[in-house]
């Protein structure tokens, strides 16, 4: 598989996401979609992984987003989001190779994201993501890690 840019036409990559990823994101997709690109693994039968690439601000940003994360967005960070792999493609570590082969492609962008799953924290830490925030709404955990190069 290799990355492909897939420019703002999302309906491919959409069919991946679970259902609740797609009713957040294809609704909003028109006013999100000139900020954004979407890079995916495929191979000549079907998308194994994929995620976004927001050069603005992100869909739907929560409070701790916004009070934690805009400045990166201000300091010309990109936003990684929606990074997926296909349930039949795991374990084969695409999505450390997704982000590996983006930051090949962009060697000088910096990019920040945002968890909700304490576990993911592990993952991207291991691909060089730091986490510098954490919320402290025990109810709606959130955690900020970014990546500059």
């Amino acid at each position: 598989m290799q990355l492909i840019n897939i420019g703002s036409d999302g309906q491919e990559f959409f069919k991946i996401l679970p259902k609740d990823w797609q009713d957040m994101i294809v609704p909003i997709w028109e006013d999100y979609k000139r900020s954004a690109i979407i890079y995916v693994f495929k191979n000549d039968e079907e998308l194994g992984a994929g995620g976004i690439v927001f050069s603005g601000a992100p869909p739907n940003m929560t409070v701790f987003e916004i009070e934690q994360g805009q400045k990166y967005v201000d300091l010309g960070f990109h936003y990684i989001g929606f990074l997926f792999v296909d349930p039949k493609y795991r374990n084969q570590a695409l999505g450390s190779k997704w982000l590996m082969a983006l930051k090949e492609e962009f060697p000088n962008q910096s990019y920040w994201l945002t968890i909700e799953e304490e576990g993911l924290r592990s993952f991207y830490e291991k691909n060089g993501f730091k986490c510098v925030s954490e919320s402290s709404d025990l109810n709606n955990r959130e955690w900020i890690l970014i990546f500059n190069p």
